[in-house]
């Protein structure tokens, strides 16, 4: 077992090692913060349209359930009382 720990050792130190040259990784950078600012545009775009929807929608459903609910309890109430 030994044996194989000290080979596996030796091939990770025989591997090399390579550093990216300043210019390239400011590129990449430059790249990766693009494509950020785009990626959270697309999430504001996306949000306002769903946003214009739930100003009105939200209350919408809400009050429709809660007049359900309370309908389901007076017809409850009713029934209890026939």
């Amino acid at each position: 077992m030994r044996e194989t720990w000290d080979s596996f050792e030796a091939g990770l130190r025989g591997l090399h090692t390579h550093d990216a040259d300043p210019g390239r990784v400011e590129r990449i950078r430059a790249r990766c913060l693009a494509a950020l600012a785009l990626e959270r545009q697309r999430e504001r775009a996306r949000r306002s349209r769903f946003t214009a929807w739930r100003i009105w929608l939200e209350p919408a459903v809400a009050c429709g359930l809660s007049a359900l609910y309370l309908v389901a309890a007076f017809s409850s109430s009713l029934a209890l009382l026939r």
